[in-house]
C-alpha cells in the first residue's frame, strides 16, 4: 500500500470536488443577481446537504467549503489506518493526537 499515492489521490479529489462545488454555488449566486443568498449562520452538516440538494446557491457553496475543510482531516485519518496496517504504533499515536487536535479545533467553535 503506497501512502503517498493514496493520499495524493484523495487530496486532489477533495480539493477538486470542493472547489468545483464552491464555484458552482458562486455561479448560481451570480445568476440570481448577487442578491442575499438564503444562508444561515447555524448550518449543521445535514442542513448543508439538504440546502445543497435543494439547489440553494449558499448550500452548494457551503458544501464545497465543508469538503475543502474535511480533506486534510480525512488525510490524517487515512494516515492512522495506514500506520496501523504497517503496525507502526508510534506514528499511530502521533497521528491520532494530530487528528484529535484537528477535530477539537473544528468543533471547538461549535461547542462554545
Amino acid at each position: 500500500m503506497n501512502l503517498n499515492r493514496l493520499v495524493a489521490f484523495f487530496l486532489r479529489a477533495g480539493v477538486t470536488v470542493g472547489a468545483a462545488l464552491a464555484l458552482v454555488g458562486l455561479v448560481l449566486w451570480a445568476a440570481q443577481g448577487f442578491g442575499n443568498p438564503n444562508s444561515s449562520n447555524n448550518y449543521d452538516f445535514f442542513s448543508v446537504l439538504q440546502s445543497a440538494s435543494a439547489g440553494n446557491a449558499a448550500g452548494i457553496a457551503y458544501l464545497g467549503i465543508v469538503i475543502l475543510l474535511a480533506t486534510p482531516i480525512f488525510r490524517v485519518a487515512l494516515s492512522i489506518v495506514y500506520f496501523g496496517a504497517e503496525k507502526d504504533m508510534r506514528y499511530v499515536i502521533i497521528t491520532a493526537a494530530v487528528l484529535a487536535m484537528l477535530l477539537f479545533a473544528l468543533f471547538q467553535g461549535r461547542i462554545a
